[in-house]
Order: structure tokens, then C-alpha cells, then sequence
């Protein structure tokens, strides 16, 4: 595996389709894809539409409408609102006819020194250095059977808690591969690329034994990220009726950079109609 995936056309209206390699499969079959890349290569298309300089993007939201298959996707773009200070952009991703993605974008002017700042508390009880853990192995039997996809392409050092234990987790999290061959992968979408494991991290559940799959995936930025390393203190929180919502802090070695929140549906395997 060298990349997520490779771009293989573009028409002269913006619409790109890109080839889905093996790294973006995800925990459920290796038939469907890990909700990250598809969600990274919106945003990869998305800033490719901003301005090129002076702004980043504050915030991104994505409804998942159907499984993304593991198959050639292709990303249209548009500018829904322009503006100088702001500007909203969307993405639609679809696989052969049918939209699997639809995503909004707000892109946001900065201006050095224009306010005071003012850090999220938690950057002043920052993460060990991820130089200073270990890399996570794959040596117990889930961590084994998920050892695969997008989660064979991620580098993990645990501060506390972990996949394969229930309950909240802070974690140290870097892709081994690009999003695409030969091309940096901009700090917004590797941010993107990990968040959407945040339910996944603090699973109240066993992969094997129940379905917990987020519907959406929504991120707020206070700045654009630095470095590979991205941390996560992420937490999920369930109702007996099978709502669930995971919420997650997101840092880098500079502090807290963002935020990102997911809505998910949970039930155990067999239980759907």
C-alpha cells in the first residue's frame, strides 16, 4: 500500500474520481470503507475550491448516506457562499450512481495578532510526548482481528485507555501512508482522516459483538494543526435506546487545536430489521 488512494481522472467542470486501495478499508468488511479517507479526500477536494492563502477551515460537517464501498469515488465540488472574511463550500462523493457523502465546509480569514488569545484550558495539562510512548501492537485477539484497512495504515501510542478496552481514550494518532500517492497530506484532512476513529478508540462495546458506526462526523477548528501527531481524548456516551454520541478533544504538540463530535447508532450484531 503506498496511499488511500490514487486520482485517476478529472473533467474540466472540477468532478475527480479517485481509485480506493486497500488501506481505506474498514473495521466492518473489507468491502466497505473506514469512514476517515472518504471524509479526508472531501476535504482534500474542498481546499483545493478555498482561497489558497490567508484563511484555513473552521469548521467541516458530513452526513454518511450510505456505506462507502471500496471502490473508484468521485468528489464535485461548488461554492455555496462566497465571501472575503467567509466562504461556505460543499462536496458530494458518490460511488458509481449513488451519493455516499455530503459535506459543508466553512472557510475562515485569519489576520495575525487580530484578538487575544484564548486556549482551551486542557492545553495547559498537555499529552505526553508521543516521542516519549510506545508504538501500540496488534498482540491481543481484537486488536489482531481489526489489524487491517485504515487501521493497518494508523500509528497509535495510547496515553490511556484503548480500542480494545471499553471506555474513554487519549491517544497519540499518525498516519503511515498519504492520503494520495506522492502529495502531502494537508494537516485538516490527516486531522480528518483520524477523528472520525474517535468512536472507535472509546468504544463502549466489542467490534465483534455490536454495531457502532457514526452517521456523521462534524469538526470544528480554532486553527489549523501542526506536526504528524495528532492527539485525541475522546469519549462516547450511550442511551439504553441505542442513541450515541462520541466527543472529542483534538491537540497537537502546540495544545488543543479543535474539536469534533459524531452521532452514532449502536446495536448488537442481529439486531436490525
Amino acid at each position: 500500500m503506498s496511499a488511500f488512494y490514487e486520482e485517476i481522472d478529472r473533467t474540466t467542470t472540477g468532478a475527480a474520481t479517485f481509485r480506493s486501495n486497500e488501506a481505506t478499508q474498514g473495521p466492518w468488511s473489507t468491502e466497505m470503507q473506514h469512514g476517515g479517507p472518504p471524509s479526508a479526500l472531501a476535504v482534500r477536494e474542498l481546499e483545493r475550491l478555498a482561497p489558497a492563502d490567508g484563511g484555513h477551515i473552521a469548521r467541516f460537517s458530513l452526513d454518511f448516506l450510505a456505506p462507502v464501498p471500496v471502490v473508484p469515488l468521485t468528489v464535485r465540488t461548488e461554492v455555496v457562499k462566497p465571501g472575503k472574511r467567509a466562504q461556505l463550500l460543499a462536496a458530494e462523493i458518490t460511488a458509481g450512481d449513488r451519493t455516499v457523502l455530503t459535506a459543508r465546509a466553512w472557510w475562515r480569514r485569519q489576520a495575525p495578532d487580530l484578538v487575544h488569545e484564548v486556549p482551551d484550558p486542557a492545553s495547559a495539562q498537555p499529552f505526553p510526548d508521543p516521542d516519549s510512548l510506545k508504538t501500540d501492537e496488534a498482540d491481543d485477539e481484537l486488536s489482531r482481528h481489526l489489524d487491517h484497512g485504515w487501521i493497518a495504515a494508523m500509528e497509535f501510542r495510547y496515553v490511556s485507555g484503548h480500542a480494545a478496552t471499553p471506555g474513554p481514550a487519549q491517544v497519540w494518532v499518525r498516519p503511515r501512508l498519504p492520503l494520495l500517492a506522492a502529495e502531502p497530506t494537508s494537516p485538516t484532512q490527516k486531522s480528518v482522516l483520524i477523528s472520525d476513529g474517535a468512536s472507535g478508540f472509546s468504544s463502549v462495546f466489542d467490534f465483534r459483538t455490536h454495531l457502532f458506526s457514526n452517521l456523521d462526523l462534524n469538526l470544528s477548528f480554532l486553527r489549523e494543526p501542526a506536526g504528524e501527531w495528532i492527539s485525541l481524548d475522546a469519549n462516547t456516551s450511550l442511551d439504553a435506546a441505542g442513541g450515541g454520541t462520541t466527543l472529542t478533544r483534538l491537540g497537537d504538540r502546540g495544545g488543543v487545536f479543535g474539536y469534533c463530535m459524531q452521532a452514532l447508532y449502536v446495536e448488537p450484531h442481529g439486531a436490525g430489521g
